[in-house]
């Protein structure tokens, strides 16, 4: 049997940003003022992907979004003030224009602070876990957003596409090769999508043609440019963690990913 899980036994433990022993609070992924917190109803991912695995996952339910008990308020707080807002802002306007009646570019460009938007993604991917491990994407990801002047680390790629979709699908750690539909290279992946877009992070400079944001990671913290938004480059909801016969895709998961959670909306 295999329940959704989204918070540590223990309410007093280790944070997974500042990594002080402390209360832990709940925070939001994704975070709140990007979407409506509504009622949602959470799967383990992968046991909604094999329906016919033998296990049993058990759905269950939240009352105002997807949350993790897992980082303590005063790191909770921080990326609310400092990063979230841009994140949010973001993709509400994203939102607009997948909403929109008019007639759009295939491309449009929106002006945002790349630095904070690139620290809001990477922090609400930490707090993603219940397990407490030490892999070199919590390290280097954990540094990177405590510390609010630091660029984007070398070697550390986050890449964005659209998401039309009302489900929300968080992804830790989780194994696929490089170039996509080879068997060439391993390499390690984090997934944070809901609507209207998704972000996947790695340490490849590019992957599958994705569009990147991580190109801005030199930018000052505040400093503005035209991110691009290819509105028309739309990918299956299970993209790209579905193993998939059509282009050889191959996943490995770990006990992270294996808690991964699916969300939709409540009917």
């Amino acid at each position: 049997m295999h329940y959704v899980k989204n918070k540590r036994k223990e309410k007093i433990s280790t944070c997974n940003l500042c990594q002080q022993q402390k209360i832990l609070s709940w925070d939001h992924v994704p975070p709140k003022g990007g979407i409506e917190l509504t009622k949602v109803e959470m799967e383990v991912l992968f046991g909604k992907m094999s329906e016919g695995a033998k296990e049993k996952f058990y759905p269950k339910e939240s009352q105002n979004g997807v949350k993790y008990r897992t980082i303590c308020s005063e790191c909770n707080a921080f990326l609310g003030s400092e990063y979230d807002e841009i994140l949010n802002d973001f993709n509400r306007s994203c939102g607009r224009y997948l909403k929109t009646s008019l007639k759009l570019p295939t491309t449009v460009k929106h002006k945002v602070k790349p630095q904070r938007l690139l620290k809001a993604i990477l922090g609400h991917l930490v707090a993603a876990k219940i397990e407490i491990d030490e892999t070199e994407f919590d390290q280097v990801a954990r540094e990177y957003v405590l510390n609010i002047d630091v660029p984007l680390p070398t070697g550390l790629h986050v890449f964005y596409w659209m998401y039309p979709y009302d489900c929300s699908i968080t992804i830790r750690d989780f194994v696929m090769f490089t170039p996509r539909g080879t068997f060439n290279e391993p390499n390690v992946f984090q997934t944070l999508k809901y609507f209207p877009v998704a972000y996947l992070c790695c340490n490849q400079e590019e992957y599958a043609g994705l569009q990147s944001l991580s190109r801005y990671g030199t930018c000052r913290l505040d400093e503005e440019v035209d991110l691009p938004i290819t509105l028309k480059k739309v990918k299956d909801p299970y993209w790209p963690e579905s193993p998939s016969d059509e282009d050889n895709n191959i996943v490995i998961v770990g006990q992270s990913a294996l808690n991964s959670i699916y969300a939709v909306p409540r009917r």
